[in-house]
């Protein structure tokens, strides 16, 4: 029993069409990335280098121009989603970059006290300890946050490997 469908030619035509219409909906802000993308690895073929290298070599060059545009600007953190009290910020595995809870309530958010943490003591048993506690993760109003600073070559080249990971 050999059963087969038929569809007319035109309602193949009209579903492609449509895929392929919101895709370019959908995927408009990637597509602008991907036209630079191509146009690199052609001029890079046209030299007579493989399209392997040349992929390579152009994903160099977009890392380095990512590294580019950040060097100077002031560092933000973006939100890692929303959660029920706000936007998520994760300051990451660094824990140098975490801040204590004046400095996440002075940029106007709440830190994640149930979250990972790193505390010090300081001073001395006749005058006494002060505790002091810096969080990793806080919840905000807003989706991202100034850090305050300006990116370094070490922290753009990171945020830039980070985004490209993201991306793929």
């Amino acid at each position: 029993m050999n059963a087969s469908i038929t569809v007319p030619v035109h309602r193949l035509l009209f579903a492609a069409a449509s895929l392929f219409s919101a895709s370019s909906i959908f995927c408009g802000a990637v597509e602008a990335d991907e036209n630079a993308l191509f146009s690199c690895i052609n001029k890079y073929k046209s030299l007579g280098i493989s399209p392997d290298a040349a992929l390579n070599e152009c994903k160099e060059k977009s890392l380095a121009n990512c590294i580019k545009s950040l060097m100077g600007k002031e560092k933000v953190e973006s939100s890692a989603g929303k959660v029920r009290e706000g936007y998520l910020i994760d300051l990451g595995d660094d824990n140098s970059v975490w801040m204590d809870g004046p400095e996440w309530r002075d940029r106007g958010c709440k830190p994640v006290t149930k979250g990972q943490s790193r505390t010090t003591r300081i001073g001395d048993p006749w005058n006494g300890f002060l505790k002091l506690e810096w969080f990793r993760q806080g919840t905000c109003s807003k989706s991202e946050l100034k850090l305050g600073g300006t990116y370094s070559l070490g922290e753009a080249k990171n945020a830039c490997e980070l985004k490209a990971i993201e991306e793929d």
